[in-house]
């Protein structure tokens, strides 16, 4: 299994959630727990709520982007 790296060197300055940046639950910050080839998880600073975000989610967010008319 490979892993990529996440940034533990700065606690206080962890690597943000590309996908959320604040926590749906309690609206803290969320941050990068780790990124893996399938999924990628992060977890709130605060309420440690953890979401799990699937590759194919970013196909589908890839393919509706292509799909989206710019506006006039």
């Amino acid at each position: 299994m490979v892993l990529r790296a996440i940034n533990r060197k700065d606690p206080e300055n962890p690597d943000p959630c590309d996908v959320l940046d604040t926590c749906p639950v309690c609206g803290g910050n969320m941050e990068e727990v780790y990124s893996r080839p399938h999924q990628q998880v992060c977890a709130c600073t605060d309420c440690q709520t953890t979401i799990t975000i699937p590759i194919v989610a970013w196909d589908i967010a890839r393919v509706k982007k292509k799909i989206r008319v710019p506006p006039r």
